[in-house]
């Protein structure tokens, strides 16, 4: 069994791994690496402003692009792997609840499930999240049978780390009582369990402090459309699969109407455990989100996904025939694959953010020597200034005519930059300046032109991608 958990881990980190160099970087990858580059004493003062619930991620990601570098491959590489180690996880808890063969079901669904296929391209915490979960999950397994006092501090020590890494991830103990409560029902165990609650409670104190005093960073939630039947019922698991969602629908009924057949077979204890995986946390979530939000989007549930792949593992198995089982797999698989092509392409990521387009557009044409200009207003999130902090590689040798600094340590993510009409001296010497903006004119697009002109400059090319132009603007006399 060891052996079957290491090799379908690594097929689903390859799985999740091609393609990872295509898509652009959107600007929660950028925010990740800008984070990550610092060092530690500049890591710290960052997090006393934003993104405390991010630190410990940070801090494994800075050593990671240390050892491999902060491409695309490598970042998202990291969260490949992740995937990896949490279906590895599935194979060993499956194995354990209900034989290998489960195990290997719930594997192989969790590994191409949407989701699963959307954080291993994703630059963030939630793959790492997830397969810690897991084998969290399997700690608990291990302390309530075994019931020793050790047992029950590596539980509660990979419960820490999960919060740690991803505060919401805490909310999976709902989960572990529903299993406790239908599989242990003894006094004894329920009660270190919750004594090792109230632990993991009181470590992450600090955490939940330090996250409700920035929750303003996510005040952006309100304006979304974000609570419906789709964005909670759907994405979660299956992203935007609208042909895997009817599927599994048609599964999750069929599952339904033999529910006592699955009762008798796998047992309560393992039907509470990925119905509660699965539900538990997206219950608490909503109901947080109507109290104190806004604070959900689908994507936060992501360390739910493979006890969802549990809960349609056992819908699967209903079926007598094993080869029925096996192509249900493989529909699984087939109705994820559009959706698994389309997280892969080229503007795949924020409505088709193109900043990896900007940059190689930018490397592609200009010379050393020459200077550029990106657009550092209106939308945060999608501004093409991001260009240079998520691929500065490709502006090794060009002039940053507006930076001034960096505001990373005051917990800002946007460069301080100066405004056109005061480029006048960083402009002398320089025959050609490339400038990056947004398809729809912004006022310091059109400050810039205003001030290229004035210094001579007219237009020699335009070069229109997905959501930004990049244009050439070279002094009149050189043209």
């Amino acid at each position: 069994m060891p052996a079957l958990a290491i090799v379908l881990g690594l097929l689903a980190a390859g799985i999740s791994w091609i393609g990872s160099a295509t898509p652009s970087f959107w600007f929660d990858e950028i925010a990740t690496l800008m984070a990550a580059r610092l060092g530690g004493p500049g890591l710290w003062q960052f997090l006393q402003h934003k993104d405390a619930v991010h630190g410990l991620y940070y801090a494994l990601i800075h050593f990671w692009i240390q050892a491999f570098g902060d491409s695309s491959v490598a970042l998202r590489g990291f969260s490949a792997l992740a995937v990896g180690l949490g279906t590895a996880g599935l194979v060993v808890l499956g194995s354990k609840l209900a034989g290998v063969r489960f195990g290997v079901l719930a594997a192989l669904i969790y590994l191409v499930l949407p989701r699963t296929t959307f954080m291993g391209i994703e630059g963030r915490s939630y793959a790492l999240a997830a397969a810690i979960v897991v084998w969290g999950v399997i700690a608990l397994i291990s302390a309530a049978r075994r019931n020793t006092w050790w047992s029950w501090v590596i539980y509660t020590v990979v419960s820490i780390a999960t919060i740690y890494l991803f505060m919401y991830a805490g909310l999976i103990l709902a989960a572990h009582l529903a299993y406790l409560l239908f599989a242990h029902r003894d006094r004894r165990t329920l009660l270190r369990w919750g004594i090792s609650a109230l632990i993991i409670l009181a470590a992450v104190l600090p955490l939940v402090r330090a996250g409700y005093g920035q929750r303003g960073q996510i005040a952006w939630l309100s304006g979304q459309p974000i609570v419906n039947a789709w964005t909670t019922l759907v994405e979660p698991w299956l992203d935007g699969s609208w042909l895997l969602a009817i599927l599994v629908i048609v599964l999750l009924v069929i599952a339904g109407r033999r529910l006592p057949q699955i009762l008798a077979r796998f047992g309560t204890p393992l039907v509470a455990l990925a119905a509660g995986w699965a539900f538990a946390p997206l219950i608490l979530m909503l109901i947080a989100n109507s109290l104190f939000g806004p604070l959900y989007t689908s994507r936060y549930m992501s360390f739910t996904t493979p006890g969802f792949a549990l809960l349609l593992a056992l819908a699967v198995s209903v079926f007598s025939r094993r080869w029925i089982v096996w192509v249900l797999v493989g529909a699984i698989a087939l109705a994820s694959l559009p959706t698994y092509v389309a997280q892969r392409g080229p503007y795949a990521k924020q409505n088709g953010v193109d900043f990896l387009q900007t940059a190689q557009t930018i490397a592609e044409h200009a010379s050393p020597g020459d200077a550029f200009f990106l657009q550092n207003d209106k939308t945060t999130t999608i501004r093409p200034r991001l260009s240079v902090n998520g691929y500065p590689a490709e502006f090794a040798g060009l002039e940053d005519l507006a930076f001034v600094r960096s505001d990373l340590e005051n917990g800002n993510f946007n460069d301080v930059t100066l405004p056109p009409r005061k480029l006048g001296e960083r402009l002398r010497g320089v025959s050609t300046v490339w400038v990056a903006g947004s398809q729809h004119t912004t006022p310091e697009i059109k400050a810039m032109k205003r001030e290229l002109a004035r210094h001579g400059f007219v237009e020699r090319e335009r070069y229109p991608l997905n959501r930004t132009v990049v244009t050439e603007y070279v002094r009149e006399e050189t043209r």
